[in-house]
């Protein structure tokens, strides 16, 4: 059996992933108050040994499809370089209605399904505040 990334290093990671990514310039400016308003989230999934393909092939389109919905402002899928198989997705919504909305879409009820048994355990959110 394979050791399991801590809670902790999970939530750095996702906190780490998500950082970089708005001051590489996915948001623009770096400057908080640029930021668009919105609910942040982090979604962290993570492939069953054998299964980062098929989860991959499962989350491109799906993510491509979310970037579509009424409400989304951004969706990034990312892959930890060092380890293949664990995905974190960046999103931005425009509030906690457009999310739950996005929760319910037929998309999602047919991604569920195909997510289960690729998973090595269920899929987790972090909701965030832009601090500064």
């Amino acid at each position: 059996m394979t050791d399991l990334p801590s809670r902790r290093s999970i939530v750095t990671g996702g906190a780490a992933c998500a950082a970089a990514f708005a001051f590489a310039g996915g948001f623009g400016p770096a400057d908080a108050r640029s930021e668009p308003k919105g609910l942040r989230v982090i979604a962290e999934l993570v492939a069953k040994p054998g299964s980062a393909d098929d989860l991959r092939n499962v989350l491109v389109p799906f993510a491509q499809g979310s970037r579509k919905e009424p409400g989304c402002l951004q969706y990034v899928l990312l892959e930890v370089q060092s380890e293949p198989g664990r995905f974190m997705t960046y999103e931005v919504w425009t509030d906690r209605p457009a999310l739950d909305a996005h929760m319910k879409t037929p998309a999602i009820q047919v991604a569920g399904p195909k997510l289960t048994p690729l998973l090595v355990k269920p899929f987790t959110q972090i909701f965030l505040d832009i601090v500064d």
